[in-house]
């Protein structure tokens, strides 16, 4: 048996024989994390456990008065972290709340029912549930784990769902029924095995579906997405020799409108390899083949190939690049479906780097800046319409050539700050235009901040906006020594799509990522979080779409976790657009996980 009892009282009694101790005034025993205090108890010791009889109050942090507390007229501990209660009273400080004529408490690494569960969701009235958790450890002594819970809604509904994790995998299910269905499904992982450690099957999905699915989720970063996404594949990798590495691959691909969207789906199959061309160039090619199911079924398929070098002239550093594309497709019934691309691009720059010194156990302060200049050149032809109905895309960029720079301070200080710059022409079908990106990010101590912005302006050969846009992206992040957080994040977007910009690198695509905003937005995000009193921590979040002037969701929560992890308890609430009435959340752990290992959600 492991642990060890420790007691103390004004008088004891003991019967070697029966392995009992009687103990009167003052009595407080200590078990593992476990202590008893009362008037009179009774103690049995076996050989693997310990039993006790009276009235006690129990705790299971060493603090000298805990948050929480339970009153139980007898118990029974075992060595594994784990005590039957009889007739246990849950006290908050002094305030008795309920009472069970029996309760086993458990670790997180042991079969358990989990915290019950107790929610106002809006509109949708009051859930109550209740769970259970099944953890074991692998062959590798990892922990893994499988949640269950089922909750009814009063007026009349019910919630059933379940969490996974594990080492390499995590995933949340969750099913209900309220007069409509809602399923929700957020799975991600791979797994190997000893046997085969090439091979690797990996899964990703991320969907919301239902006549309710998205007016029931209270999350606004869930119900914003787009799409509903998802794929499972098995992939084996393949070393063929001479610096040549491969994967092959097939499995299963869907995406859809997220909530009540259409399905297209189909089983894929897929190859890529690459490898060295020299001492400074590489080549990569990959090919997909797929069966889309939808209103129609349609084959799909998919090449690319290309080559880089990066020669180095002097201190002037290249890089060139060849590179073809070509997909297909045939609905059936229809005209098939096909595009080709040829591409090649060429870059030039040069590094000039001037070092500022600094003490002798600091690193020096280096600011390095690159001038480059780049210039691609596209053929793009196709023929039919299947292309352009899935992804909206510009006319083929028959050239680009732009001029733009690099700066870095590197780190040093506390401080780092790296920054570019682009800006060009793009010639395209349809007319001719000048385009820009910049980005830049940094931090300072506690202080992070990244900003990121295209544009584009068309001539006027172009459709009127066609050519002209611009988003960007601001997000800010203050830390102070004191606990407190501020969070600011800004996403915009003005006039057409700004997509005759991305050739340049930027990798902004809010029209992909926002869901909310339009043709013109400007999304604004406020949080912040900040230590109050007594342990606890209060954080909350706004988002505003500033063009129309409309709050699109407002959140927060107060949030308790005891020092010696005696409990944790978290109360809060928000709105969103889209979703009627207020969401109102409770949670209490009587023995929450360690620090650094997740919460369940």
């Amino acid at each position: 048996m492991q642990g060890e009892v420790q007691f103390r009282a004004d008088e004891a009694r003991a019967d070697p024989e029966r392995g009992e101790v009687e103990l009167e005034g003052g009595v407080v025993v200590t078990y593992d994390r476990y202590r008893l205090t009362g008037s009179k108890l009774a103690i049995k010791l076996g050989p693997n456990a310990v039993e006790m009889r009276g009235t006690a109050k129990l705790t299971h942090c060493p603090c000298k008065d805990p948050p929480v507390s339970l009153e139980v007229s007898g118990a029974r501990a075992t060595g594994q972290g784990e005590i039957e209660l009889r007739w246990p009273r849950l006290y908050f400080g002094a305030l008795p709340i309920f009472i069970f004529p029996w309760l086993l408490v458990r670790p997180p690494d042991r079969v358990g029912l989990l915290p019950p569960r107790f929610a106002m969701r809006g509109d949708d009235g009051a859930l109550i549930g209740a769970g259970a958790r099944f953890p074991w450890r692998g062959a590798d002594g990892r922990l893994r784990a499988v949640e269950l819970y089922a909750s009814g809604y009063v007026q009349g509904g019910v919630e059933l769902g379940a969490r996974i994790e594990g080492p390499t995998m995590t995933g949340k299910f969750t099913w209900d029924r309220l007069r409509q269905d809602r399923f929700v499904a957020d799975a991600h992982g791979f797994v190997r095995t000893d046997a085969r450690p090439d091979v690797r099957i990996a899964w990703d999905l991320d969907a919301i579906r239902g006549a309710r699915g998205l007016v029931a989720t209270p999350s606004l970063t869930a119900a914003a997405q787009p799409f509903d996404v998802g794929a499972a594949e098995v992939v084996m990798e393949v070393a063929p020799g001479r610096g040549v590495g491969a994967i092959l691959g097939t499995g299963l691909t869907a995406r859809a409108r997220r909530g009540e969207g259409p399905i297209v789906w189909g089983p894929t199959a897929f190859a890529g390899a690459s490898g060295a061309v020299g001492r400074r160039g590489s080549w990569e090619a990959n090919a997909a083949l797929a069966m889309l199911s939808g209103q129609t079924n349609t084959p799909y398929g998919r090449a690319e190939a290309g080559i880089e070098v990066t020669p180095r002239l002097g201190p002037l550093f290249t890089r060139a690049r060849l590179g073809t594309r070509a997909r297909f497709a045939g609905p059936e019934g229809a005209r098939a479906a096909w595009d080709a691309a040829a591409e090649a691009r060429a870059e030039a720059f040069v590094t000039l780097e001037q070092s500022f010194g600094g003490a002798k156990d600091a690193f020096p302060l280096v600011h390095r800046i690159s001038p480059r200049i780049e210039a691609r050149g596209v053929i793009a032809q196709g023929a039919g319409s299947f292309f352009q109905a899935i992804r909206p895309d510009l006319g083929p960029a028959l050239g680009l050539a732009a001029v733009g720079a690099s700066s870095s301070l590197g780190q040093a200080f506390g401080s780092s700050l790296e920054a570019e710059v682009k800006a060009g022409l793009v010639v395209t079908n349809t007319g001719t235009s000048a385009v820009g990106w910049a980005s830049a990010e940094g931090t300072h101590g506690n202080v992070t901040a990244r900003v990121e912005a295209i544009a584009s302006k068309g001539s006027v050969e172009l459709p009127e906006n066609e050519g002209d846009g611009i988003s960007a992206l601001a997000e800010l992040r203050v830390g102070m020594e004191d606990g407190t957080t501020f969070l600011l994040d800004i996403y915009g977007r003005a006039a057409g799509t700004g997509g005759l910009a991305r050739p340049l690198g930027g990798k902004l695509l809010l029209g992909d990522t926002i869901g909310l905003v339009a043709e013109r937005g400007l999304l604004l995000g406020l949080g912040g979080s900040r230590p109050l009193f007594g342990g606890l921590t209060g954080n909350i979040r706004a988002d505003a779409d500033l063009w129309t002037r409309a709050l699109v969701g407002f959140g927060g929560a107060v949030s308790y976790r005891h020092p010696d992890g005696c409990v944790a308890f978290e109360v809060g609430g928000s709105r969103r657009a889209g979703r009627p009435g207020t969401d109102i959340w409770a949670s209490v752990d009587l023995v929450p996980p360690l620090p650094g290992r997740p919460a369940p959600r």
